[in-house]
């Protein structure tokens, strides 16, 4: 067994998830199909939904069991907003960028 495989077997058995926010980036589409045929880890792609699975369709690249938050959409928006400014707030971050930039 390689090494790679080594890490992989670790990853299964010990499952994280993992959160891709570059959800229309094709590597990123890939990626996700590519860990959830393996099973490495659970995966939560951040955007709109109708167009990543747009994009997997023209990949022909499978994203059964990937969840999908729409941060424009979703009731948890202000929640997220005040964790990314909490988080960034001591390198510039206001509440008005954070939100602009999670419903970009």
């Amino acid at each position: 067994m390689s090494y790679i495989d080594t890490i992989k077997e670790r990853a299964r058995l010990d499952k994280k998830t993992i959160v891709l926010p570059e959800s229309n980036d094709k590597r990123t589409l890939l990626a996700a199909a590519k860990i959830m045929e393996e099973g490495i880890a659970d995966i939560i792609m951040i955007g709109n939904e109708e167009k990543i699975m747009d994009g997997a369709g023209w990949l022909e690249v499978d994203l059964t069991g990937v969840e999908v938050i729409n941060p424009a959409t979703t009731d948890k928006l202000d929640e997220y907003v005040n964790l990314l400014y909490e988080t960034r707030k001591a390198k510039g971050m206001t509440e008005e960028m954070a939100r602009e930039i999670l419903v970009k």
